[in-house]
């Protein structure tokens, strides 16, 4: 009977014995399986495993990135959390670049949009520079171009700017000193076209819709003043609502050709050198009055208004309303490269001129931003 009873508990005791390992098994099976769900491979996982890091990954997504950085030099476990959410790309060099980038002191959501916004080209003109701190920012601005990547670093490493008046001013072509780096305009044609100091007209460029202001609303009887069609009957429209208003203003000057600018320029030259002209005159091919839409206008007397005249008041409330803006405003000489000029005035259309009013910036600080 004891006999018996011997062989029951021994066989109890190996059936128990049998329910443990199988128990153990299926848990070390089961912590197996679930490294296999993410997808890592088991040496990579083994890696995880002398590391003494399997905590840190266990919870989350597989990463291709970590895989295929953990067996290679470039591994560094204090970036094990940046790693896992750097998005893998097929590139060359990826490993290398991140881990550069890493080191200079990108987080894992910077480096995703600098490979999602840069072309692989530019990546290394990034990890051979010092930290920028607004990077990402300039990036996702919508006007942010590829093309100028090393102009933008190096104008903000070399000034205050904010990273939007980085790429606005580097888009305007403010990196560079002006009537260089030019180029020629290519849609002389259309009313928005931007002429400045780094952009210029053909000398031969005559507008081919050149219509007479109404003389009333000029300040000679004898000299022509003309603008581009849309342009002109625009003025004469808000010379007589201004009028209504008590106000009288008079076109001065308006279209003029290549030679004409480059005899008044040589002129203002001879006078105040070609440092000081430049503040106040364009060159021959860089005036926007060559563009048949821009104007001087002058006041009750005739002669160009300042600020502190009613008349340029009423223009500073009303242009915007008939498409024309204060090309020259005040305190923007170093982005327009002229001195405050109250008097003159830029037709770009009715719906552009009240967005630049509205938010109070330069034609060239729009086209840098819309272009």
């Amino acid at each position: 009977m004891k006999k018996r009873k011997r062989k029951k508990n021994k066989r109890i005791i190996i059936f128990n014995f049998t329910i443990l390992l199988l128990a153990v098994s299926f848990i070390l099976y089961k912590s197996t399986l679930n490294i296999d769900t993410h997808g890592y491979q088991k040496e990579t996982y083994q890696v995880f495993k002398e590391l003494n890091i399997v905590d840190k990954i266990i919870d989350k997504d597989y990463s291709k990135t970590l895989e295929k950085i953990i067996n290679t030099d470039y591994f560094d476990s204090k970036y094990i959390d940046e790693y896992i959410n750097i998005n893998y790309k097929e590139e060359d060099n990826f490993i290398e670049q991140i881990y550069k980038l890493l080191n200079i002191g990108y987080k894992s959501n910077d480096i995703n949009t600098i490979y999602n916004k840069l072309k692989t080209d530019n990546i290394e003109l990034i990890t051979s520079n010092n930290y920028i701190k607004d990077l990402t920012n300039m990036l996702n601005l919508t006007y942010f171009k590829n093309n100028n990547l090393e102009r933008y670093i190096k104008y903000y490493l070399n000034n205050n700017y904010n990273y939007i008046d980085v790429i606005t001013y580097v888009n305007i072509g403010l990196d560079n000193d002006y009537y260089t780096n030019t180029k020629l305009v290519d849609n002389e044609n259309d009313i928005t076209l931007l002429v400045n100091k780094y952009n210029y007209l053909n000398e031969n460029y005559v507008p081919n819709d050149l219509t007479l202001i109404n003389p009333k609303y000029t300040t000679s009887t004898t000299r022509e003043n003309k603008l581009r069609a849309q342009a002109a009957s625009s003025f004469e429209a808000l010379a007589a609502d201004a009028l209504k208003d008590g106000i009288k203003i008079y076109a001065a000057s308006s279209y003029r050709s290549y030679s004409y600018q480059k005899n008044l320029y040589n002129y203002y030259v001879s006078i105040d050198g070609i440092e000081e002209a430049d503040t106040y005159s364009a060159r021959p091919g860089f005036s926007e009055h060559q563009t048949g839409l821009a104007v001087d206008i002058a006041n009750i007397n005739k002669i160009l208004i300042e600020e502190n005249d009613k008349e340029f008041t009423w223009l500073k409330n009303n242009a915007h309303k008939y498409g024309f803006i204060l090309r020259y405003q005040k305190s923007t000489e170093k982005i327009t490269g002229y001195i405050y000029e109250p008097w003159h005035y830029r037709y770009v259309g009715t719906e552009l001129a009240s967005y630049i009013y509205s938010n109070n910036i330069t034609y060239d600080e729009y086209i840098a931003r819309n272009k």
